[in-house]
C-alpha cells in the first residue's frame, strides 16, 4: 500500500512542473522528498513534495483486510528568499520586499491547488484518473521557527488525499511491460514517466527488485462432454429438488402433455 505514496509524489511533481505559472517561477526546482538543506541564497522559489503516513481502513466493517480505503497527507513546502539583484536571475524572479515574497508564495500556493485538484494538463488528468480519488480538504500554513517564532518566506500546503489502490490483478491476464512487477497506481505512473527523467530512474530501480508475474499456464483444450437428459414434466408441478435427475437440469424444457 505504501507504494501508492510513491505514485502520488511522482505524479504530483510532474503535475506541478506542467503548470505554466509554476514552471515560469520555479523552473525545474520542484523536488520529490528533498532532504538536504537549501542554500539560503537561492533566489527563485522551490517546492518540495512530501507525503505523511498512509492510513488504510478496510471498506467492510465486518471483514478486515483488503481492499482498503487509503488516505494520506500530501505536503508541499514552498520557499524562497528576497534578493534585490542577482546576476543571471531573471528580473521576474528578483524579489526585494516582504510584500513581494508574500505575493509570490500566495501565487504559487494558488497554482498548486489548481494544478493538483482541477488542472487540465495531461499530467493532472493522469493524477486524478490513476492515483487520487478526491481531495476533500487542504490547509495552508506559514512557517515559523520553534525558538523565536520568527516567520520565514515558507508556505506549507497540506492536502488530505484519498488514494486509489491496487484492485488486484487478473490471474488470467497479468500485467506486462518493464514495470509489470509494480502494483497500480505506481505501475500506471511509471509507464507515463518522461523518458530520461529522475522519475523514470526511480521506477526502473523499483521494478528491478521483484520479478514480473508469470503468465498463466496454457492448457490444451481436449473437448467437452454434453449430455441431454429429457424428462417428462407435469404442467402443474415443478421439478423436485430431491430428485437427482431433476436437480441436475439447469434449464427446463416443458414436454407436451
Amino acid at each position: 500500500m505504501s507504494l501508492a505514496l510513491t505514485a502520488l509524489r511522482l505524479q504530483a511533481v510532474e503535475t506541478l512542473l506542467a503548470d505554466p505559472g509554476i514552471a515560469q517561477l520555479c523552473g525545474p526546482l520542484v523536488y520529490d522528498e528533498r532532504i538536504a538543506d537549501f542554500d539560503h541564497r537561492e533566489p527563485v522559489p522551490v517546492i518540495v513534495v512530501t507525503t505523511e503516513s498512509i492510513v488504510a481502513k478496510a471498506y467492510s466493517a465486518n471483514n478486515g483486510g483488503s481492499p482498503f480505503d487509503l488516505r494520506c497527507e500530501l505536503v508541499l513546502e514552498i520557499a524562497m528568499t528576497a534578493v534585490a539583484d542577482v546576476e543571471g536571475v531573471p528580473m521576474l524572479h528578483r524579489v526585494g520586499s516582504d510584500r513581494d515574497l508574500a505575493a509570490f508564495l500566495d501565487f504559487l500556493s494558488e497554482r498548486a491547488v489548481v494544478a493538483l485538484c482541477e488542472g487540465e494538463t495531461s499530467q493532472a488528468a493522469l493524477l486524478r484518473r490513476a492515483v487520487t480519488r478526491r481531495v476533500p480538504e487542504y490547509k495552508s500554513d506559514p512557517f515559523r521557527t520553534d525558538q523565536t517564532g520568527e516567520k520565514f518566506a515558507v508556505r506549507y500546503l497540506r492536502f488530505a488525499v484519498e488514494l486509489k489502490g491496487d484492485d488486484g490483478e487478473d490471474a488470467l491476464d497479468p500485467p506486462t511491460g518493464p514495470y509489470a512487477s509494480l502494483p497500480d497506481p505506481l505501475r500506471t505512473v511509471c509507464e507515463a514517466a518522461p523518458s530520461g527523467s529522475s522519475a523514470q530512474a526511480t521506477c526502473q530501480l523499483l521494478a528491478g527488485i521483484l520479478p514480473a508475474p508469470a503468465p498463466p499456464p496454457v492448457l490444451p483444450f481436449t473437448g467437452a462432454d454434453l449430455t441431454f437428459a429429457p424428462h417428462a414434466l407435469a404442467p402443474d408441478a415443478a421439478p423436485s429438488e430431491a430428485d437427482d435427475r431433476a436437480a441436475a437440469i439447469t434449464f427446463g424444457v416443458r414436454a407436451n402433455p
